[in-house]
């Protein structure tokens, strides 16, 4: 039976809980880049105006009991996740955009260039009143002083609602829908968590 999507604040929470999945389809995750992907693809994010603050805001799993904390934060141009999880409860935290067109019909992917501290993160994005998550897992190295890229296709996420894996055919992502871009912490680990973001971008792959 095809579930019904609910776009109430509990299934809004709710659906943060799905499994995640590593998709081999993100590359770069482990290539230190200072320059290369410089010019490549269009801005979505860079964090660069008045108050960048305003587009975000923070999701952690307190809202189903949990204990982790996390939340952002900006330092110059840079978007800085950051928080502590705790696995006695959801174990996740997460930050998201809010609702806006971002213009990615004709993209192909999203790329991500980030500093981490060697734990797991979470690329996503949801659709225009659905419930339904698009999201893959990216790596960092914990190297401080090294920037990486990501570059993730949208073909390469996976599809959940509701804890259930949902089959692409049937619920397909609609590019022209996306409305929001949402990075995540939830690899079942307890401790501090720092994730620096210098931008995110679209990508396409025609010539």
């Amino acid at each position: 039976m095809k579930p019904k999507l609910f776009t109430s604040a509990l299934t809004y929470f709710f659906f943060l809980l799905c499994p995640l999945l590593i998709v081999p389809e993100s590359q770069g995750a482990k290539k230190k880049n200072k320059d290369k992907n410089k010019g490549e693809g269009e801005v979505v994010f860079d964090f660069t105006e008045e108050d960048p603050g305003e587009k975000w805001l923070t999701v952690n799993d307190n809202v189903m009991g949990g204990r982790s904390k996390g939340g952002f934060a900006f330092k110059k141009t840079k978007l800085v996740f950051s928080g502590s999880t705790n696995t006695n409860g959801g174990g996740f935290s997460s930050i998201r955009s809010k609702t806006m067109d971002l213009g990615l019909e004709d993209k192909d992917g999203l790329m991500i260039r980030f500093k981490g501290d060697g734990r797991s993160y979470n690329l996503g994005v949801r659709m225009d009143r659905s419930s339904v998550s698009y999201r893959t897992e990216f790596e960092t190295d914990g190297d401080e002083k090294g920037w990486q890229v990501a570059k993730v296709p949208f073909e390469s996420l996976s599809s959940s609602w509701r804890g259930m894996r949902l089959p692409k055919s049937r619920y397909p992502l609609k590019k022209d829908k996306i409305r929001s871009v949402t990075i995540m912490i939830y690899d079942k680990k307890d401790g501090p968590f720092n994730l620096q973001v210098d931008w995110i971008k679209a990508y396409s792959d025609k010539k």
